[in-house]
Parts: C-alpha cells; structure tokens; sequence
C-alpha cells in the first residue's frame, strides 16, 4: 500500500514539474522546513544567519514551513524572510489536488537556491518541495534512513547539488543544525543555545496561580503516552510537598488525556486544554515552577524559556533530541525506563539499538522514578 501511495505521490509530482514558467525578475532562494515543533525549537535560532550570509544578500528569500507552528514563526523569525507560504501536512498528505496546487505554486516560483536543513528528509514531504522547485542550486543533509523504504533507496541521488555529511553519532540535533549553517553560510555561528527572546512572548489575557507546574499529558503519537495514572502519582507529590497548583496544558486534540487526568486528580488544578497558542503556551511555561510531560515539542518550548523539564521518554533516539546538554538546558531532566537507562549507559547499544525509534512502552517507566528526579533537583538547590 505504502508503495502505490508513494507511486501516486510521484505521478502528483511530476505533473506539476510539468509546464512553461517564466524567468524571475528576481534572484529567489527558497528554505524549506515542514517537520515538527520540537525539529522547528533546535533549528529556528540559525535562521537569520542563513538568511544574512553574505553569499545570498541580492536574494529574495522565502520560506516554506508547518503550518502547526506558524504562530512561533510569525513571532520569532518572520522578519528574516520575504515571504512565506504554509503547509497542512495532513492534506498534502491526503488531499491529491491541495498537493498538486502546492508544488506548482513552488514549481512556479523559479527558485535559484533551495536549501533543506532538515536531517531526517522525507520523500513524500520536504524532499518533494525540493523536487518540485527545479532549482539548479540545491542544498541538504545526508540524511538518515529512518523514513526511507528498502525500495526507496538511492532516490534522492541527483536531488542535491550540496550535501552536508557529519559522521558523529549519537549528536544532538541542535549541535547539528549549526554545522549545517556554518557548512552553508561558510562562517561560525555565535548562536549558543535555544533560548528565545521572552519580551516577544505574548501577555496572557487569563490568570494564573502564583506558583504553579504545568502538566502535559498529551501527544500527537498514541505511541507515547503515560498513564493518567502515572501522572497523578506525580503531581500529587508536587501538590503535597510544594504547594504548586498543577495547570493542565495541552491542544483540543489531547482532550482525551487531560480529561483523564483532571478525573483522578483531586487537588486544585486550572486546565488550559484547547485555550492556548503555542506562544501563549510558551507564557505559560516561562513563569511555571517546572513542566511534566511526555515525549513531545512542550519540552522543547519550554527548554526554549527556560523552565525546569521532567520528561518521560523511551530511549527513541537517543541524544538527538534529549536529554538536553547541560550547556544549552541545564534543567532538563529525562527520565527513562529502567532496562533502558541501563542499556544507554553502553555506547555501542546506543548506536545499534537506539539511533531511531524503539517501540518500548512510555509506561514503563515508574512513577516514583520521575519523583526521585524531582525530589533529587530541589532539595539539591
């Protein structure tokens, strides 16, 4: 099935390649970004000097992102490009005729340089933009195979005029994305962490507790949930030891999970489910105590302002995405299973077992540990 959706995929693709197009009055450069929030939180801060380098001043430069997280551009990033256009991913995915419109619209644009910064590439997504837009200056990762299918392989060999390659593993991908930069603009970059500017964040038009914890039990992955359970196990320890009024955070589409937990949950608790945007969120977290949650883009906006993270994840890989180096999150604690806390202190599991995702249950990972990093982080301050 994956096989004729990728054919149909292609056909979608080479239709809109299809047709005369006009020489652009101006030099045009493209960006293309469309992966998740949390790819978005570790890469956005290198934008502008991708888009100052020297090399490209005479361009008109655009961008192509997520739709999802287009209010965090709009409020860090927007000035640095010319103009922007947004993917639904959902109906690129389905919508046959939306998909079509979109790389033709690309394919229109007569884009001299595109540049994907994006490791994990995706034939069906990102790769497609590129395709589409035609242009003779391409420039990307070797990407990993993580999303590739064994009858895939090798399609992306004439896609890219200039491909970035960095052979250490396990890297966290914000350590990557700035080779990256350096490896396109041809300069250092002084960018140091993912720290954001919180005088852009918006003031909130509700009130909050005075002190208080953010609970995020949601995800957009079934996959990746912890028990309601699990979590009331936690924050009643928060509650009975702090004093901290648990504030439930999460879109309209974790409903189901937020509601588990306010129906166990017995003490004080504002639940912010369906009410926030992403920058409101990031308000939010920028005045909690700390964030529980699961294995989701909440702990990379709230690394982004500095607010205390215990997450729960399953080892999926590894030191790409958490647990955050001291120097860029100091605050950042990760909590994994038993068995796979144990199996990553080998570095040679770490690169055979852990690179991509792993399928072990989140549940697995007890409450009373997540407690311990809790108790252990304030009663060492």
């Amino acid at each position: 099935m994956n096989k004729l959706k990728g054919n149909i995929y292609d056909v979608v693709l080479r239709l809109a390649r299809f047709g005369f197009r006009k020489q652009p009055v101006k030099k045009k450069l493209l960006i293309v970004r469309v992966d998740e929030i949390g790819d978005y939180m570790l890469w956005h801060s290198f934008l502008k000097e991708i888009t100052q380098a020297e090399r490209f001043n005479d361009y008109e430069i655009h961008f192509c992102g997520n739709q999802s997280w287009k209010t965090l551009f709009n409020t860090f990033d927007a000035k640095w490009v010319h103009q922007a256009c947004w993917m639904d991913k959902i109906r690129f995915k389905k919508d046959m005729g939306y998909r079509y419109r979109f790389l033709k619209q690309i394919f229109h644009e007569h884009y001299e340089v595109v540049i994907n910064p994006t490791y994990s590439r995706d034939k069906r997504y990102d790769d497609s933009i590129v395709r589409a837009a035609k242009s003779p200056l391409t420039f990307g990762m070797v990407a990993n195979q993580e999303s590739v299918h064994s009858y895939e392989i090798g399609y992306d060999r004439s896609l890219y005029a200039h491909l970035y390659y960095h052979p250490e593993k396990p890297l966290f991908e914000f350590y990557r994305n700035k080779l990256f930069t350096e490896f396109i603009t041809q300069d250092h970059s002084t960018v140091s962490n993912t720290v954001i500017d919180g005088g852009l964040l918006p003031v909130l038009s509700f009130t909050l507790p005075e002190k208080y914890f953010v609970v995020f039990p949601g995800s957009r992955s079934a996959k990746r949930i912890w028990p309601a359970e699990h979590f009331v196990l936690v924050a009643n320890y928060i509650y009975e030891n702090f004093g901290w009024t648990a504030v439930l955070a999460g879109t309209k589409n974790d409903e189901r999970y937020t509601s588990a937990f306010a129906a166990l949950y017995k003490n004080p608790i504002t639940d912010l489910t369906g009410k926030t945007s992403l920058t409101e969120m990031m308000s939010v977290l920028q005045n909690a105590q700390c964030l529980l949650s699961v294995d989701t883009g909440s702990v990379h906006l709230a690394a982004a302002v500095g607010c205390t993270v215990f997450g729960v994840f399953n080892g999926s890989q590894y030191k790409r995405f958490a647990p955050y180096p001291a120097e860029i999150s100091p605050n950042f604690y990760a909590v994994y299973p038993d068995d796979v806390a144990a199996e990553l202190q080998n570095e040679e599991l770490v690169l055979s077992k852990y690179e991509f995702v792993v399928d072990i249950p989140y549940a697995s990972v007890k409450a009373e540990k997540v407690i311990l990093a809790i108790h252990n982080h304030y009663t060492q301050k």
